[in-house]
């Protein structure tokens, strides 16, 4: 299985542990259409979407709808969802992008 060229993980820094089953949608560049959707896996990891896609420069949206994922988990949140719009330059290269959370804040970087 070929990795794709944008993957995400999400871990819950409540609990230190990955954030399984949030529903993460993937925004073409520059434009309100889908591209892709996943689901977190047991490791908080999206490394296969629902429809494979080539990478192109511009800027792309990661929506991560982490209120639902909080409510199953009993916890109350502040933010609904979480939306991370990041700009590919090199369609050639691979974006990897992480999301750290808790119920009243979150912290993103571009990993490897």
């Amino acid at each position: 299985m070929n990795k794709p060229p944008i993957t995400t993980h999400i871990l819950n820094l409540d609990t230190g542990k990955p954030a399984t089953g949030v529903w993460v949608t993937l925004y073409e560049p520059d434009s309100a259409a889908p591209l892709a959707t996943a689901k977190t896996d047991a490791d908080g990891r999206v490394t296969q979407w629902d429809n494979k896609f080539t990478l192109t420069s511009g800027f792309y949206r990661l929506h991560f709808a982490v209120g639902d994922w909080f409510a199953k988990q009993e916890k109350s949140s502040f933010y609904p969802e979480i939306v991370i719009s990041f700009h590919v330059v090199r369609a050639d290269e691979h974006y990897h992008v992480p999301l750290l959370l808790n119920a009243y804040g979150y912290s993103t970087y571009r990993g490897s």
